[in-house]
């Protein structure tokens, strides 16, 4: 053997094993500088700039100005009005007068048979609808922000696994090729170290356009500006506990805007019901009205002013509709039974969601459990494997599966606590609670 094939004899012996690379710490966040965002600040920021709740707060002000313009219905009405004429005989008819009318009217419902009444009450209520949507909106808005910041955090911690697992694989690759050089190894062996690198880079590239996309979302729900660094302060790490059902149902059905603004809509219900009676019954009406009259002589109508008073008492008494308003009537029946039914609908939907989640948490609190044991477990069998294969009494096949199996596990790891940590949104979204 020659010097050249004993120096790098020597440099591959020398060379450290997979598990024994000393790799460099993750590289950080772009923008280093700039401050860390909680999940609290992110949520205050949504609720701050996010165009969804002033689209909501704009509907509720449309419904709080209905309201009180409804309540002015049962007010007296002042109107005034004035009219011009000229009156010119034809075909030679000695006939031409010109004057001006001007009046000062004031009428006031005595009687509608309920419908005022109604209309108010009616509007009150879409109103309280309105402010409704506007819990609802604030509450949608929280549960996708949190859901979408836990997800940017997980996708974080995947790349990170992503980029060691590259590190790893790199120093392999140096390792395989050092000892290729020498001829203690096949370029089979480089090869398959080589391919699996490759996989290794489409991951990490996969997992880095995932996280730029989730931070996309978080962007334009929080409103933050697209050139500014956004970097989040939290991580997955934590307590894992199991929850228990409790009081959730109850507290659901109390706090939930959308349960709420059905039920409302059920009161609606009865109030329009009502509006539909009242087109059957007598409509009694009071005016009062004053007149100035002043015209130009002619040879009909001698030069004079008339200021006329006179007020007026109108009833309208429907009489034959051909049942229309008693067919509206049953329509308003009909559409309240379909209402309250979709209530009770929507109260059984409620319970299987919060059912559903909290089995989702559960199910998370133990995948957690299971996978940190796999993720030691994987780690020590590749430490071993690792050893084993530079003592040679290991093939390049199982180092690499060792590998891939530990990093399996730990990205399976990050995937349960994100699991976690968007099923708590999600509960504390199906109870009402996110406000």
């Amino acid at each position: 053997m020659n010097i050249l094939s004993l120096l790098a004899a020597a440099l591959v012996l020398l060379t450290p094993g997979l598990a024994a690379q000393s790799l460099p710490a993750a590289p950080a966040p772009a923008g280093a500088g700039a401050s860390l965002l909680t999940l609290a600040e992110c949520r205050a920021l949504a609720l701050r700039q996010n165009q969804r709740l002033t689209v909501a707060a704009r509907r509720q002000q449309a419904a709080e100005a209905a309201q009180a313009a409804a309540k002015t219905g049962r007010l007296p009405k002042l109107d005034a009005s004035s009219t011009g004429y000229y009156v010119r005989g034809l075909r030679g008819t000695p006939l031409e007068a010109q004057g001006v009318a001007t009046g000062v009217g004031m009428s006031q419902p005595i009687y509608s048979g309920g419908r005022i009444r109604s209309q108010i009450a009616l509007a009150g209520l879409q109103a309280e609808v309105s402010g409704e949507d506007v819990r609802a909106a604030r509450q949608q808005l929280v549960a996708e922000t949190d859901q979408t910041y836990w997800q940017a955090i997980a996708l974080r911690e995947q790349v990170g696994l992503a980029e060691r697992n590259r590190l790893q694989l790199q120093a392999l690759v140096r390792d395989l090729d050092h000892k290729y050089q020498a001829g203690l190894v096949y370029k089979a062996d480089l090869l398959r170290a080589q391919v699996q690198l490759r996989d290794a880079d489409v991951q990490l590239l996969r997992a880095r356009d995932e996280q730029q996309l989730s931070q996309q979302v978080l962007r334009q729900l929080i409103g933050w500006p697209a050139g500014d660094s956004l970097r989040l302060a939290d991580t997955l790490e934590g307590e894992f506990l199991p929850v228990a059902a409790a009081d959730y149902q109850a507290r659901a059905q109390v706090q939930r805007p959308d349960l709420r603004q059905l039920a409302l809509n059920t009161r609606a219900d009865s109030l329009l019901i009502a509006l539909a009676r009242s087109a059957r019954r007598p409509q009694v009406n009071a005016s009062a009205n004053a007149l100035l009259l002043v015209q130009r002589p002619n040879v009909f109508l001698p030069d004079r002013t008339l200021t006329p008073a006179y007020a007026l008492v109108s009833v309208n008494l429907p009489l034959v509709h051909w049942k229309e308003h008693r067919l509206l009537e049953a329509q308003r029946r009909y559409q309240a039974q379909a209402n309250a039914a979709q209530l009770t609908e929507a109260r059984q939907q409620v319970q299987l969601e919060i059912s559903r989640d909290l089995l989702r948490l559960n199910q998370a609190v133990r995948r957690i459990e299971l996978q940190r044991l796999t993720v030691a477990q994987a780690a020590e069998n590749l430490r071993l494997n690792d050893n084993r294969f530079r003592a040679g009494l290991l093939s390049l096949v199982d180092l690499l599966q060792a590998q891939t199996v530990s990093q399996q596990a730990a990205a399976a790891l990050v995937e349960a606590q994100a699991e976690y940590r968007m099923a708590e949104a999600a509960l504390a979204r199906a109870t009402g609670e996110q406000d």
